[in-house]
């Protein structure tokens, strides 16, 4: 997508309700690179705008708060921009065995400890554990908002923050895998083919299109936050019973996943929503109305990028507001 000048952000800035006014040649300029639409005699903001805004303010900011950043050498240089590209942001460390052994070079424990040292990476901090040390968790690190400005400077990219979708569980589920010939129990279901019911098959399809696999979770009632890997038996919980996941143990999971340094969109009813907003404050619950205004919402997300990502930069405007710059 191309860059908004500084010209045109200005202009956009100033009008943020959608209609826009200036000067002919740079509201052209931005017909042309897709920012705006010219139609009888005005002009309106389209989505690609309003990101390009973002991704402009994001940049000024980045500069801001933490200027000019050196260029690193070599391994390191390249393991921050091969983490950017990747969409968990991840640099593996030897939590990641199968990474981390037969991996790129990078991944060595001395590229990782100077990328750490450096501030451009860190570790999953999880409650009570504010004053370990990397050497202590050897962990693996993810990109920093200065490692992300570090991309935008020396890698001509803009990560921006990891998006992360949230979906609820369903009622319907696969029936109990049992046991084989020797009476040995079977392994239970991928959390992500565990849930049969429709409504929860639409979440995940609308999940699909609002981002990566890997930063899809499902929000079961009894396990939490699970990945869509994760094996699960079938179960019959629902929120607040006895035996569903609790409070603190959300709040850990939240964690987990790095979810403070990240855009959350969840999709399911109010109840999981309700349940999750305190380990993830500011995460954007875009269904709306009743069960039939979902299911327009989540066809709707499938089908249309552009509602996809007026749904990120309302996600992003949350996040703001929880996180404001300091």
């Amino acid at each position: 997508m191309p860059s908004l000048s500084d010209a045109g952000a200005a202009i956009l800035a100033a009008h943020e309700n959608g209609r826009v006014r200036g000067p002919a040649t740079a509201i052209t300029r931005m017909a042309i690179d897709g920012f705006v639409l010219r139609d009888v005699g005005n002009s309106y903001i389209l989505p690609a705008g309003y990101t390009a805004l973002e991704e402009w303010r994001r940049n000024r900011a980045g500069l801001a708060k933490f200027g000019r950043l050196r260029k690193l050498p070599g391994q390191r240089h390249e393991a921050l921009l091969t983490a950017a590209g990747r969409p968990d942001q991840r640099v593996p460390g030897r939590d990641d065995r199968d990474v981390y052994v037969s991996g790129d070079t990078w991944y060595r424990a001395s590229t990782l400890r100077a990328i750490h040292a450096t501030g451009h990476a860190d570790f999953r901090r999880l409650p009570g554990e504010e004053h370990l040390t990397y050497e202590v968790t050897a962990r693996s690190l993810y990109l920093t908002p200065q490692g992300r400005e570090y991309v935008r400077q020396h890698g001509h990219a803009d990560p921006g923050r990891r998006r992360i979708v949230v979906i609820a569980c369903g009622s319907e589920k696969k029936p109990n895998p049992g046991a084989n010939e020797y009476g040995n129990r079977l392994p239970g279901y991928p959390a992500g083919e565990l849930y049969t019911g429709r409504y929860h098959r639409s979440l995940r399809l609308a999940a699909d299109a609002l981002t990566d696999q890997s930063l899809i979770r499902i929000f079961s009632a009894r396990h939490g936050l699970v990945e869509l890997t994760r094996p699960l038996d079938p179960y019959d919980v629902r929120i607040g019973d006895e035996g569903a996941i609790t409070p603190e143990r959300l709040v850990r999971q939240a964690a987990e996943l790095g979810a403070d340094d990240a855009d959350v969109i969840f999709l399911g009813g109010r109840e999981y929503a309700e349940a999750l907003t305190p380990a993830v404050p500011h995460l954007l619950t875009p269904l709306t109305g009743g069960m039939g205004g979902h299911r327009s919402l989540r066809k709707t997300a499938r089908e249309d990028a552009d509602l996809r990502e007026t749904w990120w930069t309302r996600a992003a405007e949350t996040y703001t507001r929880f996180h404001p710059a300091p």
